[in-house]
This record gives C-alpha cells, sequence and structure tokens, in this order.
C-alpha cells in the first residue's frame, strides 16, 4: 500500500532513472577522469556495507550530504550520542531495564501482548524490536519461514577490526585516514563473491585523538584500523585474522616508512564471529541487508507489520538502511508510526 500512496509516487516522480539503474561505479566514471577520485568516491557503498560496483548511483547521495552539507565530530567519540539519548530518556522517565533476555515476542489474534524476558511476561500494547530483523523472527517471534526469507536478500559486508593503542604521535594521520587497495573491483569480488579477504585490503584507520587529545595518554594515539570483511559463512576466521594483521601492518610501515608493532602497546580485535555473538546480527554483517541490487531499497523490511498490530522494528536491518543516522532515522520513523 505504500507504493502506491500519492506522498511516495509525487516523491518517486523526483527520481532521476541513472541513480537507480545505473551502479555507483559507472555513475563516478561519468563525473571523474582521474581512477583515484572515482575510487575514493566509491568508497561511499561501504557506508553501508554495499559493493560500489553493484549498489545503484542513489548512494552518491552520501557524498554530496557529507561535502556539501557537512559532518560532525560527537565529542567524547561516538558514544556520546548513546549517552545523551540515554539521558534524555532518564529525563522523559523511561524505565530501563538491563540484562535480562528477551525470550519471545508475545502476540495472539493478530495483536502483540508484550514480550517474555527470564520466564516472566511481560504485558504490552506496543512493542519495538530494535534486534536484527532475522534474529526477531528466528528467536522472538520463533517463524523460520519468514527468517528464512529474509536471507534471501545478501547480507552487507561485516568487518575486521583492530584497537591499537600507539606509543607514538603520527602528525601526518588525521582524524581519517584511507589506505586504499589498488584494485578496487577485486577486493569487492573478494568480499561479496568469494566470500574472503583481498590480498591487498582497503585499510580505515580513526584517530579521534588527533582532534580531542583526552582520547589518549599524552604523546600517544588511539587507532581503530578496520577493513571490510564478508558476513561470515563458516569461513576459518583465525587464520583470515592473522593474515589480515599481517597485510595491514605491512601497507601502514611500507607507507608510513615505519615499523608500526614497535609501537603496538595494547591490542584487542574485533571479527563477524563477535559481532554476530555481541548483536546478533546474522553473520556479523554491519548493516543488515547490502544495497547490491537495484530495487534493494524498496525491499528493506518494514517498520511494521499488518499481520500483528502494535509490532514495531527498527534499526539498522529494516528500513531506511544501517549506519547511525538511519538507524536514529528509522527509530524517529517507528515513533510517528506508534503516535499516529
Amino acid at each position: 500500500k505504500s507504493f502506491l500512496s500519492k506522498s511516495f509516487l509525487n516523491a518517486f516522480k523526483g527520481v532521476k532513472p541513472t541513480y537507480v539503474l545505473r551502479s555507483l561505479n559507472k555513475f563516478n566514471q561519468k563525473q571523474f577522469k582521474n581512477p583515484k577520485t572515482v575510487q575514493l568516491f566509491n568508497r561511499f557503498a561501504t557506508y553501508n556495507g554495499s559493493n560500489p560496483f553493484k549498489a545503484p548511483a542513489m548512494l552518491s547521495v552520501i557524498p554530496h550530504l557529507e561535502h556539501n552539507d557537512g559532518t560532525y565530530y560527537p565529542k567524547g567519540g561516538m558514544i556520546s550520542i548513546t549517552n545523551a539519548l540515554y539521558k534524555l530518556a532518564q529525563k522523559l522517565e523511561v524505565q530501563f531495564i538491563f540484562d535480562k533476555q528477551v525470550q519471545r515476542i508475545i502476540h495472539n489474534d493478530g495483536k502483540v501482548k508484550g514480550i517474555a524476558v527470564d520466564d516472566v511476561n511481560v504485558y504490552a500494547n506496543v512493542v519495538v524490536s530494535n534486534a536484527d530483523i532475522y534474529f526477531t523472527y528466528k528467536n522472538l517471534l520463533h517463524n523460520s519461514h519468514r527468517a528464512t526469507q529474509v536471507l534471501k536478500q545478501e547480507r552487507s559486508s561485516s568487518a575486521l577490526v583492530f584497537y591499537w593503542g600507539i606509543s607514538k604521535k603520527f602528525e601526518q594521520l588525521e582524524l581519517h585516514n584511507i589506505l586504499f587497495s589498488k584494485n578496487y573491483k577485486a577486493e569487492f569480488d573478494g568480499l561479496f563473491k568469494y566470500k574472503t579477504l583481498y590480498n591487498d585490503p582497503t585499510v580505515y584507520i580513526n584517530i579521534t585523538s588527533q582532534i580531542e587529545e583526552s582520547q589518549a595518554p599524552a604523546g600517544k594515539q588511539n587507532w581503530f584500523v578496520m577493513i571490510n570483511a564478508p558476513a561470515n559463512a563458516g569461513q576459518d576466521w583465525q587464520t583470515l585474522k592473522q593474515k589480515a594483521r599481517s597485510l595491514v601492518i605491512e601497507k601502514i610501515n611500507r607507507l608510513l616508512q615505519t615499523n608500526i608493532e614497535e609501537y603496538i602497546e595494547v591490542e584487542e580485535q574485533l571479527d563477524p564471529i563477535k559481532i554476530e555473538d555481541s548483536t546478533n546480527s546474522y553473520g556479523g554483517s554491519l548493516y543488515g541487508t547490502s544495497s547490491n541490487s537495484k530495487l534493494a531499497a524498496f525491499f528493506r523490511h518494514p517498520n511494521f507489520k499488518n499481520n500483528i498490530k502494535g509490532l514495531y522494528f527498527c534499526g539498522g536491518s529494516v528500513h531506511p538502511g544501517g549506519g547511525i543516522p538511519l538507524c536514529l532515522k528509522s527509530a524517529k520513523i517507528v515513533s510517528e508510526l506508534i503516535q499516529n
């Protein structure tokens, strides 16, 4: 019904076919002559875990927003967004219950009735699930058939992250640093076609202490080093992590003319298995489904289901998509649906 509404039809009239029918890579090749600039703007497909050689050119709205409107760094890091929302909710007398396992969403006669938490029923006429939509169907609604249908859409990429405490300041680096692969197409073929890591991965290094010194001890830096990885499909992650770490270090050493291992004082790692274990995101995918098809945006799971009144969905695996801005937008959409 949403697709037949007047507001949708009016919005669709403003969509240029180029942005839907052409891939982001082909769109960027038309815009820029320098292959390195094309690669830089292809990078924005990874903002929602997608392949720029398949994802539609509509994703070019991301660099438009970033470069023309500008983005912001929250003081204290990204966790400040969570903390601010939490404090605001407390101010509005929202009650939080932590460290309790939700076992299922209770519903009957086409209406939601509440949730079961640690064998105790908590009744409510509105329930919002912020969990991965596959997990919600599989484990909270116990609907294996619907869960399987969700997986028909290609999952987004995952990540390998190395958290390093560096005992030296590298002044040539900034808040955001990207060390690109020489063959971007081959890297994305590895991620989505062969479900493995490419031997020349693009390396993203985020150093918040470069603009907020309190984020690291004096004279030192906090490095968030990430490479894109395929969602977990049973790969040997222990071997892949060791290989990836060696490739990342070799690349950093070559480009920065250093021996970075000498300066790594502390290290933590994050991989698709850990991501899945800690967030219940199927396969450890960072954004639920990818945008690797022309109509992916139209097939994202909606924020409500008519067959269970009072049940709503928000978060990165449903409409409108993954990433912090879209997750917050998803929550706003749900809040408005509930109010209406």
